[in-house]
């Protein structure tokens, strides 16, 4: 490594952009420089670690093992920074141009989102929200990285972080409305046990998920259900749903967003299940921050359950 006195912060913020994007041009849109500047800036970390850090591929700049080794360090001191900053600034919502990134499920995205995007608009209207789709396993290197500052959903992390009960819910059956009223079944009502399992069923399996959540509780009679479709995201299913004689078993807070067309209606089911717990977890280095701090608290407030 060449003069330590050829880096500046900016440079490291370039390579920060760089090792989260893996592109030259969403970097420079991150950062609100031109694609000339951040390139010239890539030709100045590349001279002073010595090493071409990122290499061009058919599927973006590919980080190089040095510019890996070196990630960590980087990012955990620009997060340092940020936050001693933000501590020693008062946060003004009305003002702020932050940028928070959450991890979490389509069904966070149209619960939690969805309200948080309301408030910001009322309240923050500047702050913008990146929402990222992972496995459970991933949780915890997204947050240690700063690459996410919230997580929301179901998951269990390690006590470097903060994890913290925000809700709870139960699953509930969604169908099409008219198959509904064929079967006799009305919105809110209880759908009878022998029916549910005799209908064709979808199956949501998010990323990372091994078993429908239902599946226990259903012990021995779990193998009776159809396994008709199998998909990752539960919001389709307002699409998937209608004109069809499929069920699928979903999280409460969900049945709002999917049902507000009419074409869907949903049921509670006969038998208990497993209540939901939701988390919030984030990093404890990110306690004191005051825009984390004011995200929290509208985090806290929202009432997901229909």
């Amino acid at each position: 490594m060449r003069n330590m006195n050829m880096l500046d912060l900016n440079l490291l913020r370039v390579f920060e952009a760089l090792m989260r994007e893996q592109n030259v041009s969403l970097a420079a849109e991150r950062l609100n420089l031109t694609q000339p500047a951040v390139s010239n800036a890539l030709n100045r970390l590349r001279a002073v670690f010595e090493d071409q850090l990122f290499v061009r591929t058919r599927n973006g700049m590919e980080p190089t093992p040095v510019a890996l080794a070196l990630y960590e360090p980087i990012q955990q001191g620009l997060t340092s920074i940020r936050s001693a900053l933000s501590e020693g600034l008062a946060f003004d919502p009305a003002t702020s141009q932050r940028n928070f990134t959450i991890i979490t499920t389509d069904v966070g995205e149209l619960t939690y989102v969805a309200q948080l995007l309301r408030m910001l608009s009322r309240e923050a209207p500047h702050i913008d929200l990146e929402v990222m789709e992972a496995s459970r396993e991933e949780y915890e290197k997204l947050l240690d990285s700063g690459k996410a500052d919230f997580a929301l959903g179901r998951f269990k992390i390690s006590d470097s972080f903060r994890c913290e009960l925000i809700g709870s819910c139960i699953y509930v059956a969604v169908m099409c409305s008219t198959y509904a009223r064929k079967l006799g079944i009305k919105k809110g009502s209880v759908i009878p046990y022998d029916t549910f399992l005799g209908l064709a069923h979808v199956d949501v399996m998010p990323r990372g998920a091994t078993a429908n959540p239902i599946a226990p509780a259903l012990g021995r009679d779990a193998a009776r259900r159809r396994i008709a479709l199998t998909i990752p995201h539960t919001s389709v299913l307002s699409g998937l749903l209608p004109d069809t004689e499929l069920v699928a078993t979903v999280p409460q807070p969900a049945v709002s967003s999917l049902c507000r067309s009419g074409a869907l209606t949903w049921a509670y089911l006969s038998f208990e299940t497993e209540i939901t717990q939701l988390f919030m977890g984030w990093h404890k280095r990110q306690d004191s921050d005051k825009g984390h701090v004011w995200i929290r608290e509208k985090l806290r407030a929202i009432q997901v359950n229909e």
